[in-house]
């Protein structure tokens, strides 16, 4: 979906609201920890304001993982807020501060889909888990931790340091 700037400068200040549905295949395939995903439905409204033109909103979207430290399915309620600022390539703005959040506009219009695209990827964990305090699983017997609590010692001494245990053995005697 694209906003025309003509149609942005026509309502004088007034935000033009708008809706769109992104590709949700694109999405799924350009992350690799996403297992599956719903439409991902954005909300928003783009309003100019000076020479600058603001876009605003939200994505929502259901989207499938694997936890990295138990390798359980779960599925993330998304939901991301989205801010962009732009400036037309010309606004003496953009060649003041080059390190600026605003981004140049070419052309007549604002193309949402990559924007969007990009804002929601950005948004989703490359780590994810199912839960914050999630307890993986043992590297011993491999049960899930979280489900059951195992009995396995996993203490690991380095090598390089294993006679130093010896030593503490026999003081404690």
């Amino acid at each position: 979906m694209n906003i025309k700037l003509t149609e942005l400068e026509h309502r004088k200040g007034e935000p033009l609201p708008f809706q769109l549905t992104l590709d949700a295949t694109e999405l799924k395939n350009r992350h690799d920890e996403i297992r599956g995903i719903s439409p991902v439905e954005a909300k928003g409204e783009a309003v100019q304001l000076g020479n600058l033109y603001y876009v605003k909103g939200d994505l929502k979207a259901d989207v499938d993982f694997v936890c990295a430290r138990c390798l359980t399915p779960f599925t993330h309620h998304a939901k991301v807020a989205f801010s962009e600022t732009f400036a037309p390539e010309d606004d003496p703005i953009l060649q003041e501060d080059e390190d600026s959040d605003i981004l140049p506009l070419e052309g007549d219009e604002i193309e949402l889909d990559a924007l969007l695209q990009e804002d929601f990827l950005l948004a989703m964990p490359t780590f994810p888990l199912c839960e914050e305090d999630c307890k993986g699983l043992c590297p011993s017997c491999g049960v899930n931790r979280n489900e059951v609590a195992c009995s396995c010692k996993n203490e690991r001494i380095d090598p390089r340091l294993a006679g130093l245990a010896d030593l503490f053995k026999d003081s404690n005697k």
